[in-house]
């Protein structure tokens, strides 16, 4: 019977394709820092170059939305059936609904997986992968000394793995302006994982995210897909980001496993001007798991901001300390998640959401934060519009499947700001939706139409700089795309437009259309897009995603009038050398110049390059 059901499984389409490129286009849209979105991006980027066997219990720790509960239900299916057939089969495991697999599909891969008892550390694998790039036109700040270093970025990494047991890694970055072997990236870790009772030991770089991020979290913040809960994914100890330059640990943090159900971890790092100290003690039974979390931080020197109208409750001082309390726990259908923080002056932070699943395809989740406009921490990153301090709101996501084939996701946010912040020198308050529409047309056909809506309160730019008055703002965009898979051909054209307008401003609004192609065959995989856009305003603006190298990610930001053009190339010389290239141009109809100040180049035009080499060895 079970053959039966994945058989048909096999047979039907998901109900809803990752859209992780438009999640990231609308995570832009919020002026979310480039860093963090370069982070996510590298993270999954890494995973797909080697994806993960999901029948390898222990290897799918690592795993974006791999929480302690699909985990477990993950064990407990392959335990009662045998190990899985299919990546769709996942629908069948409780926890996994149908954005979840979708959006790990690219990460996975299913195989037959035998434990070895013995260690043999020297039959791991050794990745190097190395780089360079840099633009064609020069900016002004090259052609007249005020930038150290010349337009090239250039990238090392060296990567050993042994299974999920070893992990040594060596990075080295250098970015455009930055002299060589002067302030350039450089970054390293050795981690241990799985042997008996110690869980995982980093020594290195290493990032912590525990419970829901109110207490500590570091490394990249995870964005929301449009139709999936805001519940995070904590994956404890883990190693920092290859290239990631910011939120991170450097030190020493481990896991270990006290009893059978109590875990303990525990970190000290050093790093960037700081002392950071603490550790967690986890209880996981059944389909609950709870943990107790505190941190202490030591700056060497106080931290005083500049007093400005929007941040008279920032943290000023060396000192702090934060403590917190989260659970998540199953029943049936139901997931209740939560967590709540306290740091050292008292002040509260909580979240807490519940999620209902009647079936693989539908969803329906809502969840609540309050996060006091004192509550001082530096290493929180709990979901909201801002950051964890002065914030309030509510949100309700829903995935459904419709009529005639039809699948609905949806998100809606509503928050309030109870303290000042940048850009709104008031209380304030927002709102945003987001529906993604879709439906299989043929067999090989995917049609979607997406839908965002963002109302968000601001000061009345350009008036007098004692007084400060606010608009109420709305920006609106709706998109629509069509993807075709024919063999070796893939072929994606979406269509945008975009609206905005405030109390006070004028109407801006663009509009913007692309067409990108995809062909592999064999060890080649050749992408070429196009797109065409004519935005009157910065507020209208589009970030557009395209296919990219292992950590050389970026999402061109398009407004004005023109048109852009890339296009990658994979090439797989052999099973352990691959060569990859990349070419862009943007061009402009409406001006003569792009950039300003030292970062001007003549011209309607700048071209991008970039060369990678990968051997697996």
């Amino acid at each position: 019977m079970r053959r039966w059901i994945i058989m048909l499984l096999l047979l039907l389409p998901t109900a809803i394709a990752a859209q992780v490129d438009d999640a990231l286009e609308e995570w832009m849209q919020e002026e979310v820092g480039e860093e963090q979105a370069a982070a996510v991006v590298d993270e999954m980027m890494q995973l797909a170059a080697e994806p993960v066997n999901i029948n390898d219990t222990a290897a799918v720790r690592q795993l974006p939305l791999m929480t302690a509960f699909r985990y477990r239900a993950l064990c407990n299916y392959i335990l009662l059936y045998g190990q899985l057939l299919s990546v769709k089969e996942l629908l069948l495991v409780p926890g996994f609904d149908s954005v979840t697999v979708g959006f790990l599909t690219p990460m996975v891969k299913v195989e037959p997986y035998v434990e070895t008892g013995r260690m043999r550390w020297w039959q791991g694998h050794h990745t190097v992968i190395t780089g360079i790039g840099g633009t064609v036109e020069q900016a002004e700040g090259y052609r007249d000394g005020r930038y150290d270093g010349d337009n090239l970025h250039a990238l090392f990494s060296y990567n050993y793995k042994y299974r999920e047991h070893i992990s040594l890694r060596f990075t080295a970055d250098k970015d455009p302006a930055e002299a060589w072997g002067k302030h350039n990236f450089y970054g390293y870790h050795l981690m241990l994982s799985d042997m008996g009772r110690l869980e995982k030991l980093i020594v290195g770089r290493y990032g912590l995210q525990f419970g829901q991020g109110l207490t500590v979290w570091s490394g990249f913040k995870p964005f929301n897909v449009t139709g999936a809960t805001p519940e995070r994914y904590g994956a404890g100890v883990r190693p920092a980001g290859a290239f990631y330059e910011e939120s991170y640990q450097e030190g020493v943090a481990a896991t270990v496993r006290l009893w059978r159900e109590v875990h303990l971890s525990a970190f000290a790092s050093r790093a960037k001007g700081e002392t950071l100290g603490g550790g967690r003690v986890e209880w996981r039974r059944g389909t609950i798991v709870a943990g107790v979390t505190a941190a202490y931080t030591l700056l060497d020197d106080t931290l005083g901001t500049r007093d400005y109208v929007y941040n008279q409750t920032r943290f000023r001082g060396r000192r702090l300390f934060n403590a917190g309390v989260d659970a998540t726990w199953q029943w049936q259908r139901l997931t209740l998640y939560g967590e709540a923080a306290l740091d050292g002056c008292v002040h509260p932070a909580a979240i807490a959401g519940a999620t209902f699943t009647p079936s693989s395809a539908n969803r329906f989740g809502v969840s609540w934060r309050y996060y006091h406009p004192e509550y001082h921490n530096l290493h929180a990153q709990g979901y909201g519009v801002g950051n964890t301090q002065g914030e309030q709101g509510v949100s309700i996501d829903a995935c459904m499947q419709l009529p005639l084939g039809f699948t609905m996701q949806t998100s809606f946010d509503l928050h309030r700001f109870s303290s000042l912040r940048y850009g709104s020198y008031r209380p304030s308050t927002g709102a945003w939706l987001r529906m993604v529409v879709g439906r299989r047309v043929w067999r090989n056909v995917d049609v979607a139409v997406r839908y965002y809506d963002r109302l968000k309160e601001r000061n009345i730019p350009n008036i007098d700089s004692t007084l400060y008055l606010g608009e109420e703002t709305v920006r609106r965009q709706v998109q629509g795309e069509v993807k075709a898979t024919f063999g070796r051909w893939c072929l994606v054209s979406r269509a945008m437009y975009a609206h905005f307008a405030g109390e006070s401003t004028s109407i801006q609004s663009g509009w913007l259309v692309a067409q990108t192609v995809r062909y592999a065959h064999g060890g080649l995989q050749l992408t070429m897009g196009a797109a065409w856009f004519d935005v009157n305003g910065y507020y209208a603006r589009f970030y557009l995603s395209e296919s990219n190298l292992q950590y050389a990610w970026n999402m061109p930001m398009l407004y004005g009038r023109g048109g852009r053009v890339h296009v990658v190339l994979r090439y797989n010389i052999s099973d352990r050398l691959m060569l990859a290239g990349k070419y862009a141009v943007t061009y402009y109809t409406d001006r003569e110049s792009i950039g300003s100040g030292a970062a001007l180049t003549e011209g309607p035009a700048r071209q991008t390059w970039l060369v990678q080499l990968r051997l697996k060895l």
